[in-house]
């Protein structure tokens, strides 16, 4: 396999960052060199290899409301633009790879005008604003989800290629679902996502106080919530004596997810890749002020199969949420069900078949290419290597 050099452009929140980290390794481990370009946020959620060429170019939003924000908006982006440029052109790659969010916009917009080759990742269940806008110039569409909302509109070739997890991740796919019978523990893992969340904080523990004690004395709860946080979930769990272990950070997150028996979180794209790839059953809360209510159709996506089940926020509260866990936990079997649904529905390849793709497609680089317009032969390959993913 012939050396190549690729672009990937993501910032922002884990959710962009980790797809386009995990996907720089692959990269990397094929022999590939990388250019990460990301904003200050995003370089600080995750170490980088070494071997990476890392720059950060600031990220500008448009949507602001007033002239003069706006103005000052798109001067910055005009900035980013030209850092971009010059970026691009020193290091000579032939392709980007985006995965949406404003941080991308710039670097894109960029490789657009220097004539590269232009793929953008979509990790939600329906396209975001970013890549929209930018499917315009692009090349390709590579989707996490099947049937990814939006993606029918554009003029693009839409591959699905899976939402690339961290490795660990998939070292953790070969641990069976742990099994459960009338005295074993529960391990209940409660994550926030990135930036926390303040209702898990508040009604979970709530919950688990209202279970029976029967059922209660087996659980074990294992939860990640904000700094300002910690104080009163401990404090509700050491009211009653409750097994927790409550951290706002916790370093081995896979081996947490692993040894789970369930997982209450938000339902961010690559919490929902990473859960389903493990195999691990959920109770998704989506965030409520999610842009164009993208947490909500993730989280449809494995409750419509069997794989997961979900609560809009502003209709939870603990009673309700302890009488659900207390009809799920005292019946095995339907956990076992959704774990194993989760499973087949995970794609650990996700990020081996996107750089696959990438280098198939630089390796047939042609002018039509170029021009965002693929020939028929090369399009059937890809589906037929893809169609595997989607069964």
């Amino acid at each position: 396999m012939k050396t190549h050099r690729f672009v990937l452009a993501a910032g922002g929140t884990g959710g962009h960052v980790f797809p386009a980290i995990s996907l720089a390794e692959v990269l990397t481990k094929k022999g590939h060199e990388v250019l990460y370009i990301t904003d200050p946020r995003g370089a600080g959620l995750q170490p980088v290899d070494k071997t990476w060429v890392v720059e950060c170019v600031p990220a500008a939003t448009l949507s602001v409301q007033g002239l003069l924000p706006k103005l000052k908006a798109l001067w910055c982006l005009l900035r980013s633009v030209l850092h971009a440029r010059r970026l691009l052109k020193n290091f000579d790659a032939g392709i980007i790879v985006g995965f949406g969010g404003y941080p991308t916009v710039a670097p894109v917009l960029a490789a657009f005008i220097n004539r590269h080759i232009i793929i953008i990742h979509e990790q939600n269940a329906i396209v975001g604003r970013a890549n929209r806008w930018l499917s315009r110039i692009a090349t390709v569409m590579a989707t996490s989800f099947e049937g990814t909302l939006g993606a029918e509109i554009t003029d693009l070739e839409i591959i699905r290629t899976g939402n690339p997890v961290r490795s660990e991740m998939i070292n953790a796919r070969a641990t069976p679902y742990p099994s459960l019978d009338g005295n074993s523990p529960i391990n209940i893992l409660v994550i926030g996502g990135s930036l926390g969340a303040k209702v898990l904080s508040q009604v979970v523990p709530e919950a688990i106080l209202l279970l029976p004690d029967a059922l209660r004395k087996n659980i074990i709860i294992t939860q990640q919530c904000r700094e300002d946080d910690i104080a009163m979930v401990k404090s509700t769990y050491a009211k009653a004596k409750q097994k927790s272990e409550i951290r706002v950070f916790f370093e081995n997150i896979s081996e947490k997810i692993r040894d789970a028996h369930l997982v209450i979180s938000r339902s961010g794209a690559s919490t929902i890749a990473e859960l389903s790839v493990v195999g691990r059953p959920a109770i998704f809360v989506p965030y409520k002020f999610a842009v164009d209510d993208h947490q909500h159709i993730n989280a449809n996506s494995m409750v419509k199969v069997g794989g997961a089940w979900s609560f809009r926020e502003v209709e939870l509260n603990s009673k309700i949420l302890a009488k659900f866990l207390k009809s799920i936990l005292s019946d095995p079997r339907k956990l076992t069900t959704a774990a194993n649904v989760a499973y087949h529905c995970g794609v650990p390849n996700s990020a081996e078949n996107l750089a696959d793709f990438l280098n198939d497609l630089i390796e047939q680089n042609t002018p039509q290419l170029q021009c965002a317009a693929f020939k028929e032969n090369r399009l059937k390959d890809n589906r037929a290597r893809i169609s595997k993913v989607e069964k």
